[in-house]
């Protein structure tokens, strides 16, 4: 009996000190090593992800004039909503708006069905929305 339980509490604490090996990277503590992970991925992060609506998708000649065109009729419309141009190859596309849910993205496309009517709900990483604009900050 007692050597059973001398070979489990050799086997733990084997275990435990495989784990703290893994973690412990140039001197630093386990909890130091993700720490600074997470902050290095924040860091190279550059979006959030939500959702954006596709309004324009065009390839071939002249395809880049005509997205950017087609930025620029929807920007005159709604100056307040951020407008993108992409470029997947071969296709040049335009997406617009930074939605945090699908609920939000289709309540805009409902606007927009009259004017964009093959417009299509997509998920991309949005840019992050400010937590107070700034005339909320005064």
């Amino acid at each position: 009996m007692r050597l059973i339980i001398l070979s489990i509490a050799l086997f733990a604490l084997s275990f435990s000190a495989s784990a703290q090996g893994k973690f412990n990277l140039k001197g630093e503590s386990g909890v130091e090593t993700i720490v600074a992970k997470h902050i290095y991925f924040n860091e190279n992060v550059k979006g959030f992800p939500g959702y954006r609506i596709q309004i324009f998708f065009e390839s071939g000649n002249y395809s880049k004039n005509r997205a950017f065109g087609e930025k620029a009729k929807f920007l005159a419309r709604y100056p307040d909503v951020a407008a993108y141009v992409v470029y997947q190859e071969p296709y040049y596309k335009v997406r617009v708006g930074n939605f945090r849910n699908k609920l939000e993205a289709e309540a805009f496309r409902q606007r927009i069905i009259e004017e964009w009517p093959e417009a299509y709900l997509i998920k991309d990483d949005i840019d992050l929305p400010g937590i107070f604009p700034p005339e909320e900050i005064k």
